[in-house]
Parts: structure tokens; sequence; C-alpha cells
């Protein structure tokens, strides 16, 4: 057995090289061709991406993320459309990525985000490398409600994309706004996808979803598209996304589409390569800092026993989500997940306290351990930040997001001693399915709570974040028990994990 988890420790640090290049060698060349400058105009970060060798005046595009997102999340637009020719503005808008103004709710939002819109499409136009009068907008999501509002109020605004804007009442002129193609992701909640079609009927009632109506010569073109096979987040990565709104630019602000390549995945994949070689050389690190500290085991509690605490304490997390103060923190939905989070973890430990066997200290290598968790601690923040921010999401906390982190992290860290108390003494595989068990239990409830009302309804969306999230930390908890670490420094490694993407992508509210 020792010889086997030795020769797969091997085969997991070469893979994890291996990754590590190929990762580093796309982001060190996903520029290749366009040029970027980063800038923050009127206090709105925003980045200016366009064509290394364009000549003459382009027609300009501003790009607009959703909910929970920032201008990273959006960077494969820019990719493709500044090889077709384009000067495209990324936008971080009110609360997300590194715009620290608050977002607000109802009309305040509206009015923010109308503001940040402004402010970017004023910024680009005033490039001496755009001509202000062939403008588009592009949004995701919240984004795409934005930029349809925008563009309706704007009739300069010369075409409009919008990607998974929702239910949205729009006036009945064929040209308010501008050319307007409206995506959906087919695998969509059906709001999105039916929203869509609605906004394409608002114009022309008869309208059918993958059919061109008017002429985009006169303003007047309007276009819905279902893309098959993906979700609300996925469809930013589909190259049929890409292909249909640069296509539909290039017929609305009159470019010839210098060039017709699809770059969606060229960031995204290089930084899935260098989370993934974090993750499989995370043993071997863990290894080397940790040691195999020695210490007296406890015996584990009973499988059913150690499945049915985890059911019970999602049950009472479920029903605390109806009086955790949505507010505590000031991040918009944030302060309820890790609230939820924090009772399924509290919730567990005092039940297996109350079962007699509670997990013993191993105070023989506490100085060890403390360095090692200190390592181990900045190795997870660094292996979900960098390659994060380089590719696919803002990652760098901001603002009230720095000091956020600590009782967020605090509350997973709760949840995950609370995985390790049933974990405890079991083997390898047991303690696997006890924790899958857990987690899968965890993100379940959410979605109950959801259907419920008592949460919001958005935490479906980040639902697939946080189960990937769950599963890394699943890894990295294996790796930990091997090496029979305390369960507190699992318990804080998976803090940091699961409370970093939540204080750096939540809204400020």
């Amino acid at each position: 057995m020792g010889d086997d988890r030795r020769t797969f420790r091997v085969v997991a640090v070469v893979a994890a090289v291996v990754f590590a290049l190929a990762g580093a060698a796309g982001l060190a060349t996903a520029d290749r061709g366009v040029q970027r400058r980063s800038a923050v105009v009127s206090g709105v970060p925003v980045e200016v991406v366009r064509p290394a060798s364009a000549a003459g005046r382009l027609p300009g595009v501003v790009v607009a993320h959703g909910l929970a997102a920032s201008r990273q999340l959006m960077r494969g637009f820019a990719d493709t459309l500044a090889r077709r020719g384009y000067a495209v503005e990324l936008v971080d808008l009110a609360g997300h990525g590194a715009n620290t103004e608050h977002l607000g709710d109802g009309a305040v939002s509206d009015a923010r985000l109308d503001r940040d819109l402004d402010v970017a499409v004023g910024h680009l136009r005033a490039m001496p490398f755009v001509d202000g009068g062939r403008i588009g907008l592009l949004g995701h999501s919240m984004g795409a409600a934005a930029v349809v509002r925008y563009a309706t109020a704007h009739p300069d605004i010369r075409s409009t994309v919008a990607i998974s804007q929702g239910p949205m009442s729009l006036p009945a002129s064929v040209s308010r706004p501008r050319d307007l193609l409206l995506l959906a992701g087919g695998l969509e909640f059906t709001g999105y996808r039916d929203g869509a079609a609605e906004a394409l009927r608002a114009a022309y009632p008869r309208g059918r979803t993958g059919v061109t109506y008017g002429d985009p010569r006169a303003g007047t073109a309007r276009r819905a598209v279902l893309v098959g096979g993906v979700e609300h987040v996925s469809v930013l990565f589909d190259p049929v996304t890409h292909r249909e709104a640069g296509a539909w630019f290039d017929a609305a602000l009159d470019n010839g589409g210098r060039g017709t390549g699809v770059h969606p995945l060229r960031r995204a994949v290089p930084a899935l390569l260098l989370h993934l070689a974090a993750l499989l050389s995370f043993g071997a690190i863990a290894s080397a800092v940790l040691g195999r500290p020695p210490g007296a085991e406890r015996r584990p509690l009973p499988v059913g026993l150690a499945l049915g605490i985890p059911a019970g304490a999602v049950l009472a997390a479920v029903a605390a989500t109806a009086v955790i103060p949505r507010g505590w923190l000031p991040l918009a939905v944030a302060g309820p997940v890790a609230g939820y989070f924090a009772v399924i973890g509290a919730g567990t430990l005092a039940a297996v306290r109350l079962t007699g066997r509670a997990i013993a200290p191993r105070g023989e290598w506490r100085s060890r351990t403390a360095v090692a968790a200190m390592v181990l601690v900045v190795l997870t923040a660094l292996s979900f930040a960098v390659p994060a921010q380089l590719g696919w999401a803002h990652a760098i906390p901001v603002g009230p997001r720095a000091w956020v982190l600590l009782p967020i992290a605090a509350c997973a860290a709760l949840f995950f001693a609370g995985v390790e108390a049933l974990c405890g003494g079991h083997g390898r595989r047991t303690a696997i399915l006890i924790h899958a068990w857990t987690a899968a239990g965890a993100v379940a409830g959410l979605g109950a709570a959801v259907v419920l009302g008592t949460a919001s309804s958005f935490v479906l969306l980040v639902a697939p974040l946080l189960a990937a999230l769950l599963v890394w930390q699943g890894v990295q908890a294996n790796a930990l028990r091997a090496l029979r670490a305390p369960a507190w420094l699992t318990a804080v490694v998976g803090g940091v994990l699961l409370a970093w993407p939540i204080a750096v992508t939540m809204p400020i509210g």
C-alpha cells in the first residue's frame, strides 16, 4: 500500500508539472495579437483591448459582466472581438471586481449601473483609435439587462448583444434598442430562455428563435438564439455565442470582420490547468512541510451515525436561513451563505461531542504543524487567486472584501471542522464517502432554502462554484488525513479555500 501511494504521488507531481507548464505557456501567449491597457476612469475600473496591428479608427464595444462576476470573466469576448477588428472595453461594474462602489438595490442599483456604462462608453468613444459613431454594447445576466436598458435610452448605441438577460419589459419599437441580439443557454432556467424569446416578440410578435428579423442597416434587426448544451456561465465560453456576437456586430457596425477566430477559452483553459496543477501537487507539498505526525486514533463514529448527523445539521441550517441576518456582511448573498455553512459545522460538532468521541489534540507536533498550516494556507489561497486573476475571475480582495475574508473563513472552517469530526478514525474510502455526503447535502440544502424562499435564488447560480470548491477541498482533506494532520489544520485550509472565492466574487451590497 505504501509503494502504491508513493507511486501515485510521483505520477501526480509529474502531471502537475506538465499542467503547470502548459497553463503558464497558455497564459503567456494569450495576448498575442492584441494590446491591453487598464485604467480607472471616474472611479470605474476598465480595460481596453484592441488589435495589435490595427489601422484606422475601429468600431468599439463595451462589455458588461453579470452579478458576482467581473471583467475577467468576460475577457473571452475581448479576445474574440479584438481579433475581429474591434476596440473592446471591459468594465468592473459597481460592487464587483476592483470597483468598491456599493451596488445597492432596485432603482439605486440601476442608476449606478447606468452611470458606470456611461463612463465606459464615454471613455471608449474618446479613444483616438475608436470611431465614436460605431459603438455597441454586450452584457451578460445583470450586465445584459443593464446594456439593454442603456441602449434603449441612448439611440446612439448602434448595436446590443444581451446574453441571459432574463425577463424584462421592452418597448414595442423595433429600433429601441437598435439591432438587438438575444442569447441564452439551452440549459438555463426557464426564465432566461423565455426572456430571450419574449424580448424578440416585443418587437416582432410572431418572431421565432434562430431567425433574424428587420434590417441591421436601419437599426431594426432583432434575433434570439438558444445556445444548446450550456447553462448560465458556460454560455459565455461556447463558440456559438462568440460567433453569433461577432457576426452581429460585424453587420450592425459595418465591420469587415478582419479576423474570424473565436477565442472563448484562450485564458480559461490555461487557468484551469494551473488550478489542476496546484491540486495535484498539494499532497506532495503537504507531506514535505508537515511530515507524518504520530498520534492516537480515536474510535470512529458508526457509519450510519456519521451520515445521519450531517443530514440533521443541514436541515437545521436550512431552517436557520430564515433568521440569519442578510446584512451582517457588506457583501450580497455572502452573509447568509457563510452563516449557513457555520450552522452545519456547529451542529455537527455539537452532535459528535454528545457521542463522547471528540477529536483528541496532538500537542507533540504543535510547532511544526503551525508552520505547515501557514504554508498550506498561503499555498491554497495562491492556488485559487493567481490562476483565477489571470484567467477567469477577479481574485484580489479590495475594499470591504479584505476584512470579510476573516469571518467568512471562520464560518467555512467551522463547517470543515464538523466534516473532519465525522471522518476521524475512519479509513480513507469511508472518510471520502462521509465528506462527499456532507458536501452534497450542504449544496442540496441551499437549493431547498431557495425553494422555501429563505435564501436568494442567486444561490442556485453560484451552486456549481460552491460544489467545485467542496470537491477541491475533499481532495486536499484526503491528502491531509493520509498524513494524520490535525483536524483543525484541515479545517483552516478548507476555510480559506471556500471563503476566498465567496469574498472576492460576491457583490458589495
